[in-house]
């Protein structure tokens, strides 16, 4: 399946919630990203784009409250797995709002519909709707999500993963992963130390890279980022064939428009050579 010249934003949950305050939403950043991205559709920059967001402090709370993430072990947890997927739910129809009032015509879609996963794997999934929809000139949103998964009942189903089977899915020209940090740093960003944004990284040296990386996995900012970069070693075979992979922030106006203008601006890009 291909819809020619697609390209996939997949925005973190760390550039839309605030994670330090459960159910937290930065409404204003919300807000800046869908005029700019509206702008780029306006100038051509994006013709065909699907959207997946990460689930940030609306997810992840009631996920570690209710267990979630450990699988289905009782039907006392289904109630608390209802809960969670409403909570999500709120959250996404925000986004959706947003963007909507901007002119792009979204289409709210859940992954849990989609996927079947195997160990928080995804193994299975049917985007022909997502397909459809997109070919028409619709701009799918979806999400983390909670998957029925065929060994533990239930698991988190996140949205890097998503965003790099649709890469392949869809055969997309760019995959742009959206956070609140410029890109990939040498060090933790948050650590105090002098640090240094790695513009460049080649697809070749990914694996050494990762194994340097020394970022501490409890915090989403900084150990999620080796998870981020983790997800791409299955789709080296598409970066190696010239899918765009780029890490990059929208705090700052213009830096999606001025990437895809092919300005120079501060990122991170993924590439072969």
């Amino acid at each position: 399946m291909t819809v020619d010249e697609t390209i996939i934003i997949k925005l973190g949950g760390s550039l839309l919630t605030d994670k330090s305050t459960p159910y937290k939403l930065k409404e204003d950043i919300l807000k800046a990203v869908a005029a700019e991205i509206k702008e780029c559709f306006d100038l051509d920059l994006i013709k065909k784009l699907v959207l997946i967001h990460g689930v940030g402090s609306f997810g992840h709370p009631p996920v570690l409250k209710y267990n979630l993430h450990k699988g289905f072990k009782n039907k006392d947890q289904l109630i608390s797995l209802s809960k969670t997927q409403q909570i999500v739910n709120e959250f996404r129809k925000k986004i959706a709002t947003t963007f909507l009032e901007e002119g792009i015509p979204i289409n709210l879609m859940h992954a849990s519909s989609m996927v079947v996963g195997e160990k928080m794997r995804i193994t299975e999934d049917y985007f022909n709707s997502l397909v459809g929809y997109l070919s028409l000139g619709m701009v799918p949103l979806i999400g983390g999500d909670m998957m029925y998964d065929k060994v533990m009942g239930f698991s988190v189903c996140g949205g890097d993963q998503l965003a790099v089977i649709l890469s392949r899915v869809l055969q997309a020209k760019k995959l742009l992963f959206i956070t609140d940090v410029p890109g990939v740093f040498d060090k933790d960003p948050n650590s105090g130390e002098k640090v240094h944004l790695l513009r460049e990284i080649n697809i070749n040296e990914l694996g050494e890279l990762l194994t340097k990386m020394n970022m501490s996995m409890t915090k989403d900012a900084t150990g999620k980022m080796k998870g981020k970069l983790s997800v791409l070693i299955s789709i080296e075979d598409l970066i190696k064939k010239g899918l765009e992979v780029a890490i990059l922030s929208m705090n700052k106006k213009d830096v999606l428009k001025s990437y895809l203008n092919g300005e120079k601006t501060e990122l991170t890009r993924v590439f072969f050579n």
